[in-house]
């Protein structure tokens, strides 16, 4: 990756003056527009549930577009925005500190004082690192902490969801804070045995299988629904109730963490405890740890390296950690998710030079963002964005007849996809030979089904899957179009 300057400070505050202002900004000329893309999205239902534009990067010419300045949701597309945002803000080369200190003496195996852990807002800490964590107290041969056991993660605020409309037991929305661990997930496994059920939870590492003290799980016979969740926020305590005949014979599945923080200080003293070090449970505390000892410190590989797993595997706990620490970065505390969000659309629509577009969060884990595919591909041209994304995109194949000979052209495709219920989005370069030739997005929505699905739907929303499977086709299609173009 080229080097990126980061913002300073005053620019970046500039930046949101200049935002106030409403500035309007000139921009390119459109070329031969509404060609193949009308014919394609002419044979389907998608007429006014799909926004798209194709953008020739030497000519700065819109090639083809259809219903360009519609906006839609762009859901998991949104996390091509947190990258260059974070990396702008914060830096490429930035690694995320996680430290442990001590305080008083250690005589005789016993730390006379109390421990400290303080979280630095690593997106990718795992059970794996903490165990070095142990191996620190182990060499100072620290066998007993007579005093407490304190963890702080105040450098972002605690939230307990990223979007509330899901249900509670889908994974991919926990919660985070100042301090997280694997990706804010639990291993839920179950055995059964006779008439009754083996329910464990835990972690799952390289190095060990640790559970975590603050969370737990029991099974019930009958319910409304398949799980139910409790949180005693003010306890630290997560409840989780599972109705055990739809449990079959075995399994496992991922459950989110909400209270993040905890999760993180409870399997490191579950450690402690395992390598028979004697410890107190963990106390959260919001004080800083002036005149403690540093003892250890982990460094995150540095951030261009966190992005480009969060782009590949889509981990939507990462964007809006990276997304809310940006604006902490910079001496802007956000309480709320949606906050944080606005300050990200405000940069977006001054770097890109547009106006109206709206992020909720930074991982588009939700349907109320708002950004239109000519905006979206004003975005993708400037020099900084291709810059950073393109190295952290992965290739996106092409399915049909034409793929072969697409491909023998030397063309490739770097892309990021999005999708929720009725919602589907792509968007990225077309390259050539190495070299980068378009930006192209492709947004769709059918926003009527998406707000008529009800509770009890969420799972699995009537007709989702079939219209996903057009969404696809139709994406696959125009990519096809636009990609033959370079031929």
């Amino acid at each position: 990756m080229k080097n990126i300057n980061v913002l300073s400070r005053r620019k970046f505050f500039n930046y949101l003056t200049l935002i106030v202002t409403g500035i309007n900004f000139p921009w390119y000329a459109f070329g031969g527009v509404r060609k193949k893309v009308d014919e394609i999205i002419s044979k389907t239902n998608f007429e006014n549930q799909t926004t798209a534009v194709l953008l020739d990067l030497q000519t700065n010419k819109v090639l083809e577009n259809y219903n360009k300045d519609l906006k839609l949701p762009l859901a998991s597309v949104t996390k091509m925005v947190t990258a260059v945002y974070g990396i702008e803000a914060i830096g490429e080369d930035y690694s995320f500190v996680t430290r442990l200190f001590i305080d008083g003496k250690v005589r005789n195996g016993v730390l006379e004082g109390n421990l400290y852990l303080i979280g630095g807002g690593d997106p990718s800490l795992s059970t794996d690192d903490l165990h070095n964590f142990v191996d620190a107290l182990k060499v100072r041969g620290i066998k007993e902490i007579s005093g407490y056991f304190f963890y702080n993660s105040e450098i972002i605020p605690e939230f307990l969801i990223i979007d509330p409309l899901q249900l509670p037991q889908e994974s991919f929305n926990p919660g985070f804070s100042g301090l997280n661990l694997n990706n804010n997930k639990v291993l839920f496994s179950w055995t059964r045995k006779g008439k009754n059920y083996e329910l464990n939870l835990g972690t799952r590492s390289l190095k060990s299988k640790v559970s975590s003290s603050h969370i737990s799980i029991v099974g019930k016979n009958q319910g409304n629904a398949v799980f139910e969740y409790v949180l005693e926020r003010k306890k630290r305590l997560e409840k989780w109730v599972v109705v055990r005949k739809v449990l079959g014979k075995k399994g496992v599945r991922w459950l989110p963490v909400r209270l993040a923080s905890t999760y993180t200080s409870s399997v490191l003293y579950q450690l402690c405890v395992d390598s028979n070090i004697s410890v107190c449970k963990p106390t959260r505390i919001r004080k800083n740890t002036s005149g403690s000892e540093l003892i250890y410190s982990h460094k995150s590989k540095d951030l261009s390296h966190i992005l480009k797993k969060m782009l590949d595997q889509s981990t939507n706990v990462t964007a809006e950690i990276i997304g809310v620490f940006a604006a902490n970065f910079w001496g802007l505390p956000t309480s709320k998710i949606f906050t944080s969000g606005l300050m990200m659309s405000k940069w977006f629509n001054f770097v890109s030079k547009t106006d109206g577009n709206t992020f909720y969060n930074h991982s588009g884990l939700t349907s109320d963002s708002r950004v239109s595919s000519i905006d979206f591909t004003r975005f993708l041209y400037r020099k900084e964005t291709k810059e950073i994304l393109i190295p952290l995109l992965k290739g996106r194949r092409i399915y049909g007849g034409e793929e072969k000979k697409i491909r023998q052209a030397n063309i490739n495709i770097v892309a990021k996809t999005g999708t929720m219920h009725f919602n589907r989005s792509l968007a990225g370069y077309i390259i050539r030979n190495g070299v980068p030739r378009a930006v192209f997005a492709i947004f769709s929505a059918d926003l009527v089904k998406k707000k008529a699905v009800k509770k009890h739907q969420l799972a699995n929303p009537p007709g989702s899957k079939y219209w996903l499977r057009q969404a696809k086709t139709l994406e696959n299609d125009i990519l096809t179009s636009w990609a033959k173009k370079y031929i």
